[in-house]
């Protein structure tokens, strides 16, 4: 047997632990701190509170001594959001080292950490995975089909995992990209609310999917500027996840939007916040002006919850015309590494064309630079990427305005190292600094070989 716990006796904590007992190797245990609920299930098999006509699986019991929760290695997290971090203060040492936790709930913590992030935190050495996927609960309790993607650092937690879903009505993709996982099970939120104020105010089919269609290329914006893998939006917490919260009236962030098209929403008069519009803020505090512009409709979802009035203003004409934005950077690139490939794919990321300006042997030797390969070799090295685009000599400091105009360059990137060094260029393009990814430098990389 299997010892599996389920934290939350809520709607999809209660339906996952059923489906999860469906799998009589499974011996599943559901925890909460509602007595009542505790009783009901363990006495009369039913969650009255959540599922009033629905008799559970006869192989699943509860308990609200989380001081059992020693004895389980494989711990499910099915609580919301708001209440984990109380949670694990409150019960983390009776979590085994060698437990794998999984993460169900949805949401960011301040500072857009994630739940799995703050988790891993709080209890280091556990093995700490994150499962999400299109799925109403009272559909999965009723027996549905239902798709889910567990995101692991490593295949063996998956293994165990489908392991232990296998002959119930739970299937599973797998990615290593946890943190996309994680982001995405917000995002989709944001766009949800979009497609119900759509589907209110237009009632077409063609427009419908033609937003769904721009949303899906904003959430692949998004996901590069958090350093997520794109693959993922491929999968079920992806493509499947944005379907379902978008265009199933089951959705609340859905039902948000469809009220907002109506003209039944003022910030004045609603008490409503959901997960959408919390991450709405959350995600803008995170970005750059500049990215913005590349998300249309992202910034007017933002723009309508930000002067109450709940109107999500798109002029199509205006906001189908795919406007060529042209950035530009500059560096030696060296020893290309992993911090070169995340400030070009954020810089691409930020426009349509990308042009490096790469330093010249004749003008490293001016800046007292030794190179290990020549610029010839360092041009093919950048010409191989697939988001740089063009790439032109650097010979001497004064020549980016002549690039700039010559360029019709748009947006102008360097290192957070560089910032305020080029902001004599803003009368000529925007100017932007992007943070470098810790912890790795061509110096230091230099100094260990």
């Amino acid at each position: 047997m299997t010892k599996i716990a389920v934290i939350g006796a809520g709607q999809f904590g209660t339906a996952i632990s059923n489906s999860l007992a469906l799998n009589q190797k499974n011996q599943v245990k559901l925890f909460s701190h509602n007595n009542s609920k505790i009783e009901d299930i363990n006495k009369r098999k039913k969650n009255s509170q959540i599922y009033p006509n629905t008799i559970l699986n006869n192989f699943l019991s509860a308990s609200s001594d989380f001081k059992l929760l020693k004895e389980f290695k494989i711990i499910f997290i099915a609580i919301p959001s708001y209440a984990i971090l109380q949670f694990l203060n409150e019960n983390k040492n009776y979590i085994s080292d060698k437990a794998l936790v999984v993460n169900l709930a949805k949401g960011l913590i301040n500072n857009n950490i994630t739940i799995v992030e703050l988790i891993k935190d709080l209890i280091p050495n556990s093995y700490v995975a994150s499962m999400k996927g299109p799925s109403f609960a009272v559909e999965l309790l009723k027996g549905s089909n239902t798709l889910f993607t567990f995101g692991s650092e490593n295949s063996q937690s998956f293994e165990i995992i489908n392991s232990i879903t296998s002959k119930t009505n739970i299937f599973l993709d797998f990615t290593k990209d946890i943190k996309g996982v994680e982001l995405l099970s917000v995002l989709k939120n944001i766009y949800a609310i979009l497609l119900g104020y759509i589907d209110a105010k237009y009632n077409s089919s063609n427009t419908r999917y033609l937003i769904l269609t721009k949303a899906f290329g904003e959430l692949n914006i998004l996901m590069q500027e958090f350093h997520c893998e794109k693959e993922t939006l491929s999968l079920a917490c992806g493509f499947g996840d944005l379907g379902l919260t978008s265009l199933n009236d089951l959705s609340r962030n859905r039902t948000l939007g469809l009220l907002m098209g109506k003209g039944f929403y003022s910030s004045n008069n609603s008490n409503v916040v959901l997960e959408g519009e919390k991450a709405i803020q959350m995600i803008s505090d995170s970005i750059s002006n500049s990215l913005l512009d590349r998300l249309p409709l992202f910034s007017r979802i933002k723009n309508a919850f930000k002067t109450g009035n709940g109107v999500i203003d798109i002029d199509f004409n205006e906001f189908m015309i795919n406007k060529k934005t042209t950035v530009l950077t500059y560096g030696t690139f060296d020893l290309l590494h992993y911090g070169h490939l995340e400030i070009l794919s954020r810089a691409k990321n930020l426009g349509t064309e990308l042009i490096v300006g790469l330093s010249t042997d004749g003008f490293n030797k001016v800046k007292g630079k030794t190179c290990i390969h020549n610029y010839e070799k360092r041009k093919y090295f950048l010409e191989s990427l697939s988001y740089v685009d063009k790439v032109i000599p650097e010979e001497n400091w004064e020549q980016k305005i002549r690039d700039i105009k010559e360029n019709s360059v748009d947006l102008f990137i360097m290192g957070d190292d560089w910032s305020g060094k080029f902001d004599n260029l803003e009368q000529f393009c925007s100017v932007e600094y992007l943070s470098r990814t810790p912890g790795i430098s061509t110096s230091l990389l230099k100094k260990s070989l």
